[in-house]
Order: structure tokens, then sequence, then C-alpha cells
């Protein structure tokens, strides 16, 4: 059946399979140090908001002239809980907390963006109560 030289290479070649797991897995865990969420309104920075860190629950209520979102942070995500736009399709998206993420709210021209960037600053830190 089987000779001693087969066994090697298959364990060898299992083996190695595994390689390409472990370097991704190491390189995208650093992406992920510091997140935090980014909310800008029609194109323009609103605020910057530090998750990586953030424990307990907190809202944002945003008003603009095209209406308002209410905008709640629980632990390390962030989500739109509210909002007067006819569709609510941005409350219906959840809850997001990965880096690359995004939650939009085109009738408000609001939109939230999940970055990662341990070099950023004036990130507001929301303190937990």
């Amino acid at each position: 059946m089987f000779k001693k030289w087969d066994i090697i290479i298959i364990v060898l070649l299992i083996c190695l399979s595994f390689i390409p797991e472990l370097i991704f897995g190491i390189m995208m865990g650093k992406n992920y140090n510091g997140t935090y969420a980014e909310i800008t309104l029609d194109g323009k920075p609103y605020k910057k908001i530090l998750l990586s860190e953030h424990r307990g629950e907190d809202k944002i209520d945003v008003k603009t002239e095209y209406g308002y979102n209410i905008i709640e942070i629980k632990d390390a995500s962030i989500g739109i809980i509210d909002a007067d736009c006819p569709d609510i399709i941005c409350i219906k998206s959840g809850f997001i907390s990965k880096p690359g993420q995004l939650l939009v709210c085109l009738p408000h021209k609001l939109m939230i963006e999940i970055k990662s960037n341990d070099t950023e600053k004036n990130i507001d830190v929301i303190p937990a109560y």
C-alpha cells in the first residue's frame, strides 16, 4: 500500500498547506489593532470614535437638514438604530465592527466606516459609565 516515503510526503504537504493560513492570520491580526469608526456627513468628516477600547453603550444623535439618525455604539461595534428616512436600509444593516465595513444612509448623506490605523490622531474617546 503506502511506502515510508509516501507517508512522509503526504505529511509534509499537509504541513505546507497551513503556511499561508498562518502568514495571512498574522498579517490580518495586525490590521485590527486600534479600530475606529469615522462618521462623515455630506462627504465631510463629522466624528471619529475609537472602537477597539470602547466598553458599554453610547448614543449619538445626528440631526441635519436632510433628517436625523441615532447612532448607537455597543462595546466595539457601531450601528444606526433610528432614522427618519423612508427606506430605513441603514437600520436593517445592523452593527459593524471590522475594518472595511460600511453603513450608509443615502437620503441623509451619512456614512460610517470602520478603519484601522494605530497612528491616527484626533479620535473622540467616548467614556463608558
